[in-house]
C-alpha cells in the first residue's frame, strides 16, 4: 500500500524499481538474447535415451502408416480389377443394341409422281467348265483298210538300146490294157539322175526339170485297147543313167514292163 501510495504521489518511477517489482531481466534492444539456462533433464544419458526412444516410436508410427497405406492401395486395386471384370462380363452378355432406324422422309404431295425404283441387275451366271471324260472302249476300233489301188490300164517298157560316156538312146513301148480307146494319148515320167532328152521321134517330147512329157503324133494319136505304140529318144546324162520306174498314161498309173 505504501508503494501504491507512493506511485500516486510521484508521477515518475525508475526502471530499476519496475524491474524489481516484475522480476524481469534487463537486456539491451540491439544485443543478443541471453541464453536460457540448461535444465538438468535436457543433459546426460537419460536425455539421449529419451531422444532415441522418441525416434524409435516415430519410426514405428511411420512403418504402421506405410503398411496401412499399402493395404489400402492393394484393396483399392483389387476392387478396381473386380469392377472392370464385372463391367466386361455384363457388356459381353448384353444383346447388341438395335441400330436406330432412320427417320422417314417427308411425304411427297399427291400430284408428284413416284420415282421409279431401279430394278437390280441380275448377276450373270458364272460359267462352269465342262469336263469331258473319255471312256476307254474294251476293244480298239478297227482301222479302215488301206485303199485298193485300181489296176493299171497300161504297161510301159523303157529300154536303153545304146549308151556312151555322156549320152544314150532309148526305146519306149506303150500298151493299152484298158477297155477304152485312148485318143489322143500323153505319156509322162520323171528321171531320177538328172538326165536330159536331146532328141525324140514318134512323139512330141518336152521336159521341165526332171519331168518328161510325150504327146502323140498325128499318125499314132489313137491307141485302141490291147494295142501298142512305140517311140524313142536320145538323151544326155552327167551322173549315171538309171531307167525311170514310174509312168503315167493320160494321168493313170502304168505298170513297168
Amino acid at each position: 500500500m505504501a508503494r501504491a501510495d507512493r506511485r500516486r504521489d510521484d508521477d515518475e518511477i525508475s526502471v530499476a524499481e519496475l524491474l524489481r517489482e516484475t522480476g524481469a531481466t534487463p537486456r539491451s534492444l540491439g544485443g543478443p538474447h541471453p541464453a536460457a539456462p540448461a535444465r538438468e533433464e535436457d543433459t546426460g544419458d537419460g536425455y539421449r535415451e529419451r531422444l532415441e526412444q522418441r525416434a524409435r516410436e516415430a519410426a514405428a508410427d511411420q512403418q504402421r502408416a506405410g503398411r496401412r497405406i499399402r493395404w489400402i492401395s492393394a484393396i483399392v486395386g483389387a476392387v478396381v480389377v473386380l469392377g472392370s471384370l464385372v463391367v466386361i462380363a455384363v457388356t459381353s452378355e448384353s444383346p447388341p443394341q438395335r441400330q436406330a432406324a432412320a427417320p422417314p422422309g417427308p411425304l411427297a404431295p399427291a400430284t408428284t409422281p413416284r420415282p421409279a425404283t431401279p430394278t437390280p441387275a441380275k448377276p450373270s451366271p458364272t460359267p462352269i467348265p465342262t469336263v469331258l471324260r473319255q471312256t476307254a472302249t474294251s476293244s480298239a476300233e478297227p482301222k479302215p483298210p488301206p485303199p485298193v489301188e485300181a489296176a493299171a490300164t497300161c504297161v510301159v517298157r523303157f529300154s536303153v538300146t545304146d549308151q556312151w560316156n555322156d549320152g544314150f538312146t532309148a526305146d519306149v513301148a506303150i500298151t493299152n490294157k484298158g477297155g477304152e480307146t485312148l485318143s489322143p494319148w500323153t505319156l509322162g515320167w520323171t528321171f531320177t539322175a538328172g538326165q536330159r532328152v536331146t532328141h525324140g521321134w514318134d512323139g512330141k517330147y518336152s521336159q521341165s526339170g526332171s519331168r518328161v512329157t510325150v504327146n502323140a503324133e498325128s499318125w499314132n494319136t489313137t491307141l485302141a485297147p490291147g494295142a501298142t505304140v512305140s517311140t524313142g529318144l536320145n538323151g544326155a546324162f552327167d551322173h549315171g543313167n538309171p531307167a525311170p520306174t514310174a509312168f503315167t498314161l493320160n494321168g493313170a498309173r502304168c505298170d513297168v514292163g
